[in-house]
């Protein structure tokens, strides 16, 4: 998965999420979302405190979460092509940045991703790649670990996922704003 075309992995990780969620509200949720955005602001939709009829609080959360997830991508994959961040286009994209904070994009989402492998898991998992060498061979093993082996790829996932929200934040709350470097 790591050495695969990253955004496809990152989309494709999404709806894998979703399906393994296996919660009819949260897609309902997701098609509902521009227009819920047209209503509310994004901070309330994200802050968990919002009720919204027929709807769970945190299902609201996590369609925003992953809303937000697929525009970032849109929008940074767009970039790359056209590295012009002041354009008005990215208005969408630093709505979003200022929003939700990296760390707290990251938390929503790693709650989301144990509420789904449990603690359990989440707990071998980091003990496993706490004493891994990250070369290709240790991810091999790690792939292949009989114990693991159920969630793995929401795991790379999830790394992949973190790994690029971090690079996003840092690119757009560059003090340098060096903008002809790419995402």
């Amino acid at each position: 998965m790591l050495l695969q075309n990253s955004k496809k992995n990152l989309e494709s990780g999404i709806s894998e999420l979703l399906d393994k969620l296996k919660n009819p509200k949260l897609d309902l949720l997701l098609d509902r979302y521009p227009d819920l955005l047209q209503e509310y602001d994004l901070e309330e939709l994200l802050s968990g405190d919002l009720e919204i009829i027929d709807a769970e609080t945190q299902d609201v959360k996590t369609a925003g979460l992953l809303s937000c997830l697929q525009l970032l991508l849109h929008f940074c994959y767009e970039l790359k092509e056209n590295p012009n961040p002041a354009d008005k286009r990215f208005d969408s994209l630093r709505y979003i940045l200022k929003s939700i904070t990296c760390s707290q994009f990251v938390h929503e989402l790693l709650y989301v991703v144990i509420s789904l492998v449990g603690t359990d898991y989440y707990q071998k998992f980091q003990q496993r790649i706490q004493n891994l060498n990250f070369d290709s061979e240790s991810a091999i093993e790690l792939q292949n670990d009989p114990e693991l082996n159920e969630h793995i790829d929401l795991m790379t996932w999830f790394a992949l996922v973190r790994l690029f929200l971090e690079s996003v934040y840092t690119y757009f709350n560059s003090p340098d704003k060096n903008f002809k470097n790419t995402t």
